[in-house]
């Protein structure tokens, strides 16, 4: 692995809190209960993924591709082929790139990848610096 990063933010973890306090305890009571068991172990345990997933995204990158992920990987994802990528663009500010397909928490930029094929992807980082060298040293062109 060449690089990676784990982007979140206190007020989004914040903002998600209630419901990670909230079900479990729905879940005791219905186990106190006896009523609803089945119904309300699914719905925590997906709701508690669903969460879990949305808190962060990790951007690694390997020689072969990009891989954004949620925090656990298992509903937010999208690998992108270095060869795929025509060139990249770094930006200031997480908001500040437009493509189709956006990873984004608050962040000091986002880096913008205009592909050859598809749908152009973008996403947010705290070291803009860090991940332009490692994309220019895959043989990634630096563009508008």
């Amino acid at each position: 692995m060449l690089y990676e990063e784990t982007l979140y933010s206190k007020w989004i973890i914040l903002l998600l809190l209630p419901p990670l306090v909230i079900m479990p305890i729905g879940l005791y009571e219905s186990f106190a209960t006896g009523q609803g068991v089945l119904i309300m172990t699914v719905a925590t345990a997906l709701t508690i993924a669903v969460i879990l997933e949305a808190m962060a995204f990790r951007v690694r990158i390997y020689e072969e591709g990009i891989f954004l992920s949620g925090f656990l990987g298992l509903f937010i994802r999208k690998t992108i082929r270095i060869d795929e990528i025509e060139w990249f663009a770094v930006r200031e500010g997480w908001t500040s790139c437009p493509a189709k397909i956006h990873f984004t928490l608050p962040a000091r930029a986002c880096v913008y990848l205009k592909r050859r094929k598809g749908w152009d992807v973008s996403f947010s980082t705290n070291r803009p610096e860090e991940l332009t060298e490692v994309l220019r040293s895959l043989g990634v062109q630096r563009g508008a």
